[in-house]
């Protein structure tokens, strides 16, 4: 069996009833999708009994607490806590997460990655792996981003006018024990990132590192009037795949191959599979999370196929937060019955497959 197989489809999130324990868990956000899933639901049906979220010690805007805690109450969850998340000491997280998941008791837990650091999502993803309990991946579409395309035409190759970009810079880069590998030390490196509208992102990770190749995946977004920021994210990437070229081909369109939709995780997790199966007998990969929340979710699944490889999180400096996004387009979820039984399976799957690989012929 393909291993993609065992990857459920992203579906429009559904409307819940207090039919089970449902835990929430999210983070306060500045963006208007920050209550995207909440606002989705009806207060009548109160699918919540408790709810933890993520507060941000420096926080990039003005997060929507007070909205978030309103709506979530509505919802059932009159027990609400919270976990402090702070860039300048991220590593605290990962004991926090695990206080705080030892006794979570619930049948269902809604994991609301739309105002989530990435860094945050992929922790709060590993730190789960003992749910048995069903786990809905929830993630608001917002209706638009920043920047439009007018935008990008007018500020394009302007260094300073890159401020109205989504994020510029890059404050530090994020390595948590549980996204760290130790195998393979002393082996020519492999660098794998998602391209973005901040190529600062990139350009930090190079600095602390020498990769023996970067391989570079190309943000698709599954919107027609959002086609040109293909191009875009590719373009802003110029210096980068033309110093890897080898590694990074185009077709005959002029658009990198190595492309992924940013909706649909499963080709993420496909892209990956590929680039393992390319380089990763000889080579260290090392993937930094540069790319969409659910490229994100995807980079976290091929971390459990392979172990092996090494996820780090280049922070953006700031965001510009006036134009991030604005409204919710749509509100979708990913439902995996029995999480830590599905990472089990992923994990047996792929230790087949390695063997299989290694077989003698």
């Amino acid at each position: 069996m393909d291993i993609l197989e065992a990857f459920p489809v992203l579906k429009r999130a559904t409307l819940l009833k207090k039919d089970v324990k449902r835990i929430y868990i999210g983070a306060y956000g500045f963006e208007q999708r920050s209550l995207g899933w909440c606002r989705s639901q009806k207060s009548m049906l109160s699918p919540l009994s408790k709810a933890i979220l993520f507060q941000y010690v420096h926080p990039k805007g003005k997060n929507m607490v007070e909205p978030l805690r309103r709506n979530l109450r509505a919802l059932g969850a009159k027990n609400l806590s919270e976990i402090q998340f702070d860039y300048d000491a991220p590593h605290m997280i990962e004991s926090r997460l695990e206080k705080a998941f030892l006794k979570l008791s619930a049948e269902e837990i809604i994991l609301d990655t739309s105002a989530m650091a990435k860094v945050l999502i992929l922790a709060a993803l590993c730190k789960l792996k003992h749910f048995k309990g069903t786990l809905r991946i929830v993630y608001s579409e917002a209706l638009d981003y920043c920047p439009n395309r007018k935008q990008y035409e007018t500020l394009k190759g302007k260094l300073a006018a890159t401020a109205r970009f989504p994020s510029r810079g890059c404050d530090d880069i994020v390595r948590l024990r549980c996204l760290s590998s130790i195998r393979m030390q002393g082996q020519p490196l492999s660098l794998v990132a998602f391209t973005s509208f901040n190529e600062k992102l990139v350009s930090h990770m190079l600095g602390h590192m020498s990769p023996h190749r970067l391989l570079l995946i190309n943000g698709r977004p599954p919107r027609r009037d959002y086609k040109w920021r293909e191009l875009a994210t590719q373009d802003i990437h110029r210096k980068y795949w033309l110093e890897y070229a080898n590694d990074n081909p185009l077709d005959g369109f002029g658009r990198l191959t190595r492309s992924t939709s940013t909706l649909d995780y499963r080709e993420t997790v496909a892209a990956i599979e590929k680039i393992y199966k390319d380089h990763g007998l000889l080579e260290r990969i090392v993937c930094a999370a540069t790319g969409s929340k659910m490229q994100t979710v995807a980079l976290y699944f091929s971390k459990v196929l392979h172990p092996d490889m090494q996820i780090e999180y280049p922070t953006p400096d700031s965001y510009f937060v006036k134009g991030m996004s604005t409204g919710v387009r749509m509100v979708h979820e990913l439902v995996i019955p029995n999480y830590s039984q599905f990472l089990n399976g992923l994990q047996n799957a792929a230790d087949d497959s390695s063997l299989q690989t290694k077989k003698p012929v």
